[in-house]
């Protein structure tokens, strides 16, 4: 059964669905984001979300209700499917957020957008179109009496507009309180925070969201299409003093992808983030093995990662490469070319009988499960392997022990370390340097460099991901899922047949996930990421019912 649904609850799930409009419209740029609704968010909110249109969310809402994993979530909690869930949801509401006439019959507008500002602890405050002003009173009346208990109503008008609140009896505040003003908007909070509302009708513009120079600024970086977009101020909240002046995030959500942008005003110099200009190509990725489903591009130039390579490689291992006085910045970044890549693969005995490992590289060898190749162009051959004979040397420093080795005349250096096998390296004579484990996949990634480039393991369908960014990141959940599926029953231990049928079940709920990417790159002083969700949907085979109040 559905636990009771309060107002700040009502307002997260109107953001989240909300957040879904304009599927397979065109939606709107940069510049349609409603001044209204920005215009009544203060500035010194901890976080604010704005929503561009209200207009489509039936059809959102329909299409994601069909995909094979919102009804595996929705199954877990003892619905038949995801339709009867969100249904079941809305009636909790209210109202049907999945239909434009049903918004617009409970009094709201839904082309005028939406917004909220999260205050401090538990205060908020929404921003929403009015279509209708007594429709919508009477829309949260019903609710705050069903919903709150709030049975008491209570209606003043002010200069700063009509104010009707909500109250349990003999409660000391109101439970719900709605402020309609000019400009057919109103706004909405709860609890402690109804108080606020007369303060923010009379927010100044210099004060409000509408004037926020550095959300202006990100908004205007944040190019392609967006439904809409969520402001993190520097200096308070999720973001502390010293970090960053502002993130801000946009979110597109279309039939086969949910993206998610973000902008943040580079702190440090502009030179800092020299490493995020792309530079090298991608001709290494056609090494990678074929069954790889992780893959990781770097396009940028390795010298410029002096300052981050500490954080790369942890600090037990950059206290021994400093105590040893090797300059990792002259040894290797110096001598490497932009366009260095990276795969894992699913391991072929992988033994998942004992659970998901231990995070811990100290406890859980990560080589049991998944299997590493890196690979890198060196500018001087004979310069990269002087560097690599002084690996053995620095390696006790870290806990491990490297020896050199002949493999078929390739002379090649093994790790260990307590938990077992470490990464192993090898310098061909093209000058490509080759981090991998297990020691077999080390051999065949020597094999495959003595042979011409292939296809590599990028998907036709993910290779355009971060043309123009310096750091990509795929996982292409398809293929770990295929690789999971043909694990033999003997790698999930005792009982194995029984939970490998459990398992491929499962994966076949979300098979229409199709993969996660990732980038990271730079425009102009700022820097910016991007997330997205990849999706492969079923075609449409039920329809939406509107929920009744």
């Amino acid at each position: 059964m559905l636990r009771r649904v309060g107002f700040i609850p009502l307002l997260l799930l109107l953001v989240v669905f909300a957040g879904c409009s304009r599927c397979g419209k065109d939606a709107a740029g940069p510049a349609s984001s409603p001044a209204g609704v920005s215009r009544y968010l203060p500035r010194t909110a901890q976080a604010a979300v704005v929503i561009d249109d209200l207009g489509t969310l039936g059809e959102k809402l329909a299409r994601f209700q069909n995909l094979k994993v919102a009804s595996f979530l929705a199954q877990l909690q003892n619905f038949p499917s995801a339709e009867r869930y969100v249904s079941a949801v809305m009636r909790q509401v209210g109202v049907d957020l999945r239909s434009r006439k049903a918004l617009e019959d409970a009094g709201i507008d839904p082309k005028r957008g939406a917004g909220a500002a999260f205050l401090g602890g538990t205060q908020a405050v929404s921003v929403i179109g009015v279509k209708d002003a007594d429709k919508l009173k009477t829309t949260f009346a019903t609710f705050a009496r069903s919903r709150l208990g709030a049975t008491e109503e209570k209606e003043t008008k002010s200069d700063a507009g009509r104010l009707v609140t909500f109250s349990r009896p003999g409660a000391p505040e109101p439970a719900l309180g709605l402020l309609f003003l000019k400009h057919d908007l109103v706004l909405l909070s709860a609890g402690a925070s109804v108080k606020r509302l007369p303060e923010l009708a009379a927010l100044s513009e210099e004060n409000s969201l509408a004037k926020e120079p550095v959300l202006e600024a990100s908004l205007k970086r944040l190019t392609g299409d967006r439904d809409f977009h969520v402001w993190l101020p520097g200096g308070s909240g999720l973001l502390p003093a010293g970090t960053v002046q502002g993130i801000t995030f946009t979110g597109h959500i279309e039939e086969r992808a949910v993206t998610l942008r973000a902008d943040a005003p580079w702190p440090d110099s502009q030179a800092s983030l020299a490493a995020l200009d792309p530079k090298g190509d991608e001709s290494l990725a056609g090494w990678l093995p074929q069954d790889a489903f992780f893959v990781a591009r770097f396009r940028g130039d390795p010298a410029q990662l002096d300052g981050a390579w500490p954080y790369l490689v942890g600090g037990q291992v950059t206290r021994a490469v400093q105590q040893a006085g090797f300059n990792m910045k002259t040894e290797v970044l110096d001598n490497l070319k932009p366009g260095m890549v990276m795969a894992l693969s699913l391991a072929p005995n992988v033994n998942l009988g004992s659970g998901l490992p231990d995070l811990d590289l100290r406890r859980t060898n990560p080589f049991r499960f998944v299997n590493l190749v890196v690979l890198a162009q060196t500018q001087d051959a004979a310069k990269a392997q002087a560097s690599l004979e002084k690996v053995p040397g620095l390696a006790p420093g870290f806990g491990a022990k490297v020896e050199a080795v002949d493999l078929n005349g390739q002379k090649a250096y093994l790790t260990s370390y307590r938990a077992g096998e470490g990464a192993h390296f090898a310098l061909t004579k093209e000058g490509r340097l080759v981090l991998a484990a297990p020691r077999s996949r080390l051999e065949s990634s020597l094999a495959a460099l003595a042979q011409p480039a292939g296809p590599g393991p990028v998907s036709d369908d993910l290779k355009s991901v971060g043309k123009d960014a310096a750091v990509v990141v795929l996982l292409d959940l398809r293929r770990l899922s295929d690789a999971v599926k043909a694990l033999p029953s003997a790698a999930w231990g005792i009982g194995g047949f029984a939970i490998k049928a459990t398992t491929v079940r499962w994966l076949d709920a979300t098979d229409d996930l199709r993969a996660v990417t990732m980038s990271l790159s730079r425009k102009d002083k700022a820097l910016q990421a991007e997330i997205s969700l990849r999706l492969t949907p079923a075609p449409a085979t039920t329809t939406t019912t509107p929920a009744t109040p």
